[in-house]
This record gives structure tokens, sequence and C-alpha cells, in this order.
């Protein structure tokens, strides 16, 4: 399934689908699937994580880009810096997969689509914001 948007990942075999991203409030959240159909794992380690969060197995790297607007979304932090999305990630095994999320500070409400920047993959330009 290609999602609201695919990429293929630096390491054979992987890909990173886009299944949701909706606006709630002040917030946006995506959703995405890391694909492995490789014969080997896919080390999350730190690969996903950004510096200035807590935690080390997360996906704080992941962020939005609003090219138009020439911004930037970063993950929400909590008061503790711990990043709103998935944490304690294990690696992804041969032939499997994952479904990982992050929540994201909403841009304005004329920022339709945005572009999705998660560490080791391409970017996926144009996903639409629900």
């Amino acid at each position: 399934t290609q999602g609201l948007g695919s990429a293929d990942g630096e390491q054979t075999g992987t890909r990173a689908v886009i299944t949701d991203l909706k606006r709630a409030g002040n917030t946006v959240t995506l959703k995405f699937i890391i694909y492995n159909d490789s014969s080997v794992g896919f080390g999350t380690g730190s690969k996903l994580n950004a510096d200035g969060y807590h935690g080390y197995r997360n996906v704080s790297g992941v962020h939005l880009v609003d090219s138009a607007g020439k911004k930037k979304y970063f993950a929400v932090k909590d008061s503790e810096g711990n990043c709103e999305c998935s944490d304690n990630i294990d690696d992804v095994a041969p032939k499997s997969q994952v479904s990982l999320w992050v929540r994201f500070p909403a841009p304005p409400d004329s920022v339709v689509k945005v572009a999705v920047q998660i560490p080791h993959f391409i970017p996926v330009d144009d996903v639409p914001i629900k």
C-alpha cells in the first residue's frame, strides 16, 4: 500500500509509508509504517531520534516541512523533554514492519500539504493534512 505517500530507505529493502496526517486542535499527528522487506534487521538505535529530546529509541528526528512557508515543524516535547511520539522502538526484524507516530505543532490552516522527512529515508513530498 502507498498510503498518503511512501519513500525508500537508505538500507536496501526498507521503506516508509505515511498512513495518516491529521489535524486536531493546535497539533497534527503523523502515523507511518516502516517496512523491512530485506533479509537483515533494520536497527532503529539512534537512527530516528534527534538531539534535545530525552529517550533513545524514538522518532523525535522526524519533521514536517512547509516549503511555501519556509518552515520546519519539529516533534512536540512534554514538560520533561520527552518526545510526544513512539518511544523505545525495537529494531525492525527482517520481513516485518512497525507502526509509528509523532505529534507536531499544527501549521496554519492555510497549509494543506507538507513534506515529511524521516531520517535515513527519502523525503515524502505533498502529504495532505486531513
